[in-house]
């Protein structure tokens, strides 16, 4: 079955969450659509009514008239792919879509993740000295996940070309998340995805999605 474009697209997204990344990418599309705030800090996501459109309890979600997508990057993509003429990812079927596809996939299952025993050590441990075990362990990880994503960003542009695209939404997220408060000091150096960050953050789409969500870019 094809998925063409729906008449109802609507955003269940957290402030903050990675779920901005899709709200930059529906903001960059020129889509109409809607956007839903789900807190997660109130357990918004684990009601029953939100639990029907994802059984996980997570955002993002998105909502295509009676179908549910969800994870980042099926998100990113899938809006690509409705507005090819706005070049928002690289063609399918070459090198540079596939350098898309792989650097989305690490933002996801390795820098994502790294941030958890920072932000949530509860769920890795159960006592005050466990928890800060766990969030110095999980510093050190987190910098060199960093560092790692460093080097494979230096002297670039942008993420994947020499202009944007949604792979750059994406890291906007996770840099944003390196400069919060939570992360112990000192934080992350990372002037090659500070410097991408800064470029995403002068964009329109980016500078409206960031004000619906009530955020403001952090060098």
């Amino acid at each position: 079955m094809t998925l063409q474009r729906p008449n109802l697209i609507r955003l269940f997204y957290n402030k903050g969450s990675c779920s901005l990344a899709s709200h930059i990418a529906l903001e960059e599309s020129g889509l109409s659509y809607e956007a839903k705030w789900i807190d997660l800090s109130t357990g918004a996501h684990e009601t029953d009514a939100y639990r029907a459109i994802n059984p996980a309890a997570r955002v993002p979600a998105l909502q295509l008239d009676e179908i549910i997508v969800t994870e980042t990057v099926a998100i990113l993509n899938l809006v690509a792919d409705w507005v090819p003429e706005r070049g928002l990812l690289p063609q399918w079927g070459t090198v540079a879509r596939i350098r898309a596809l792989e650097l989305m996939a690490h933002l996801a299952s390795t820098v994502h993740i790294a941030f958890r025993p920072i932000f949530r050590p509860s769920r890795l441990a159960s006592t005050q000295s466990g928890i800060a075990e766990v969030r110095a362990k999980g510093s050190t990880s987190l910098h060199e996940v960093l560092q790692q994503l460093e080097r494979r960003l230096a002297g670039r542009q942008f993420a994947i070309a020499d202009e944007f695209s949604l792979c750059d939404a994406y890291l906007f997220v996770f840099h944003q998340w390196s400069r919060r408060e939570t992360v112990p000091s000192p934080r992350p150096t990372v002037p090659a995805l500070s410097a991408i960050a800064a470029r995403v953050a002068e964009r329109p789409a980016v500078q409206r999605a960031l004000e619906a969500e009530g955020l403001r870019f952090v060098p």
